[in-house]
């Protein structure tokens, strides 16, 4: 990958972590808030939060973050052909995890729930 897109082996990053695209419009333009503001739009517009699950679930490339449903709870992590599912950490709202996810995925760092 091209070396600016790589970050510094950071806690919460896997060593091969490189910068994903978001493409949902409406996550990218709340994208430069702090954690705590896109924490809030996602909790205020819940389509939008799943709205990402479904372009995680559509991606057909690796390595790449991921969101992912299973049961009452969310995931969020990277997964790689190679090294499987990594830095995983798991939420009990969509709102929260699509959160972490879009953090993560920029390489701004892990969302912490107020209620973990």
């Amino acid at each position: 990958m091209w070396p600016w897109n790589r970050r510094e082996n950071r806690e919460g990053f896997p060593p091969d972590f490189v910068v994903q695209r978001i493409r949902n419009t409406e996550a990218k333009a709340v994208s430069h808030l702090t954690a705590s503001e896109i924490a809030a739009f996602f909790l205020q517009n819940p389509s939008v939060a799943e709205e990402l699950l479904i372009e995680s679930l559509d991606k057909r490339f690796s390595p790449s973050t991921f969101l992912s449903e299973d049961g009452d709870q969310y995931s969020v992590g990277w997964f790689s052909r190679t090294a499987g599912f990594q830095c995983e950490k798991r939420f009990t709202n969509v709102a929260h995890a699509a959160t972490d996810y879009v953090l993560f995925s920029l390489g701004k760092g892990r969302w912490t729930s107020p209620q973990a």
